[in-house]
């Protein structure tokens, strides 16, 4: 059955111990509470930087450690191409399997006339069929309470995307409705307060809303106090007049106050702790919404400094340089279909079709440990470590200078996708010994094919199609997947989507191609 991996609980994402204790209370406190008239939803709202998203795996990882938890499910930007709003109802159905012989039984008999629900994206038959009907199946043996987390909402596409699945938690679709859900069930939402979420959510009366906004100002700079403590803690030139200051210029952002402790923990060359602490607690934005944005605008700006007056004949030209090739790195980071490590974003450049683009990621990624996760491992996918620093990058008026347009990278990516697939593919890469053994009766075929197909490999073929869709017309670009399709490594990209279990993925993507090369023939006749 559909499962979303990678979608679960994050260990590393809770609150530090002793913070956010008065608005946790308050949700363990809603979880445990008895009686049919307790509303099922917790709907908490909260613009970016807050903590919303620490809190909500604070929550699902007490819960799991004291056997509540149900299900934690997180949405993410930069997995859209995982389609994860298609999958949300089958991998919370299997997370509760996973928990209750009860219910892995009833999801069993689910499905076992029913082929075809194990692998529907119709959410709204995944919420019938795979969870309300097998939830109203169980006798009552599970009596704590079981609690369900969906993280990050806001995060799980557009708004015509996510139209479904926000009726569903509004009790407006589904033959059974949310209200119906077993009287232990709490469900816990977490969202930036969008005009559609709202729209949807609020006034719902099984909804209880809380939002970050009312945190007392008292309460979170405490917090924040606490966490900068914690984080400057063996810096002797700091103290708690340092840490109030920073504790009240967060103005309730986690996020503000975790850069600026990296910021000034991890100083650029030439610089020093405490100068850096003056530069943080100096600046002071005429929107305090725009607070965060400027925390991200102030860490470029040292690592990619304005030109100035040097021994160099042309500083303006460096810096042009240096900009330029950060515009490239983070469009390729921004625009990979789902987050890959640095020596595959390295192999995918190395393929870029303007040579000027062969130069490695690290040129640009080793000074953004702040902003960037993966950044010291060349195996760990790198990504903004916050949905936040995505958005300042792609909002052209917020960003001057700094702005990442995705688009443009999504032709080097088809380009790079094409020629990784022409250079690494070849006629049976995981040496299958014959051909009328099925993959499954091949013992030890997991470990080759993770071994002989590498990640750069596996991306290209998985997601060329997307890049390509993505492209606007170009003749190079055509011919490129044109030569493919006249090769024999149609047949071995086949071979590796099938030795990958994505074989699926080639019956919907093919048909798109084709209409893509058609209208691109139809525009150079033109």
């Amino acid at each position: 059955m559909t499962y979303a991996d990678g979608a679960g609980r994050d260990t590393g994402k809770q609150c530090l111990p002793g913070t956010r204790t008065e608005i946790i209370s308050e949700i363990t406190n809603w979880v445990n509470s008895t009686g049919d008239d307790v509303q099922r939803v917790l709907w908490l709202s909260g613009p970016a930087g807050k903590g919303k998203s620490a809190i909500a795996h604070t929550i699902a990882n007490w819960f799991n450690n004291v056997g509540g938890l149900g299900s934690c499910y997180c949405f993410d930007h930069q997995r859209d191409a995982d389609r994860r709003h298609e999958k949300i109802f089958s991998t919370i159905a299997r997370d509760l399997a996973d928990r209750d012989p009860e219910m892995r039984r009833a999801l069993a008999e689910a499905v076992k006339d029913a082929s075809s629900l194990k692998t529907t994206a119709d959410i709204v038959q995944q919420w019938d069929e795979l969870l309300m009907k097998p939830l109203g199946k169980l006798s009552g043996s599970i009596v704590r309470p079981v609690v369900v987390v969906i993280d990050a909402l806001d995060e799980s596409g557009g708004v015509e995307t996510r139209l479904r699945l926000l009726r569903i938690l509004a009790g407006k679709l589904g033959a059974k409705r949310i209200t119906e859900l077993p009287a232990n069930f709490r469900i816990i939402v977490t969202s930036r307060p969008l005009r559609d979420i709202e729209a949807e959510l609020s006034g719902a009366e099984h909804i209880l809303q809380m939002s970050m906004d009312k945190i007392s100002t008292a309460s979170a700079e405490r917090d924040i106090r606490t966490y900068v403590s914690k984080e400057l803690e063996g810096l002797s030139q700091f103290g708690d007049k340092e840490f109030k200051t920073l504790a009240e210029k967060a103005d309730g952002l986690f996020e503000w106050a975790r850069l600026a402790c990296r910021y000034i923990r991890e100083p650029i060359l030439g610089s020093s702790s405490r100068a850096c602490f003056d530069t943080v607690v100096s600046r002071d934005p005429a929107d305090r919404s725009m607070l965060l944005y400027e925390m991200y605008h102030l860490i470029l700006t040292q690592i990619i400094p304005k030109a100035t007056p040097t021994s160099f004949q042309h500083p303006q030209k460096l810096r042009s340089a240096a900009l330029a090739n950060f515009h490239s790195v983070m469009g390729q980071i921004l625009g990979t279909a789902e987050p890959i490590p640095l020596a595959s974003l390295n192999a995918m450049r190395r393929h870029f079709p303007d040579e000027r683009d062969h130069y490695e990621v690290e040129v640009v990624v080793k000074g953004l440990g702040s902003l960037l996760g993966g950044t010291t491992n060349s195996s760990t996918p790198i990504r903004p470590l916050h949905a936040s620093f995505r958005d300042f990058l792609t909002d052209r008026e917020c960003s001057g200078e700094f702005f990442v347009d995705v688009s443009k990278v999504q032709r080097d990516l088809a380009f790079a996708s094409l020629r990784v697939m022409e250079h690494g593919l070849f006629f049976n890469m995981c040496d299958l010994k014959s051909s009328y053994l099925a993959n499954s009766e091949d013992l030890g075929l997991g470990e080759r094919v993770e071994k002989c197909i590498p990640p750069h490999l596996s991306y290209a073929c998985r997601f060329w199609p997307v890049h390509v869709q993505t492209t606007q017309f170009d003749p190079e670009l055509a011919t490129e997947i044109k030569s493919f399709f006249e090769h024999e490594r149609l047949f071995f990209w086949l071979e590796v989507l099938g030795l990958m279990k994505v074989l699926s993925g080639a019956v919907p993507a093919l048909p798109l191609i084709g209409k893509w090369l058609k209208v691109s023939t139809c525009l150079s006749s033109i």
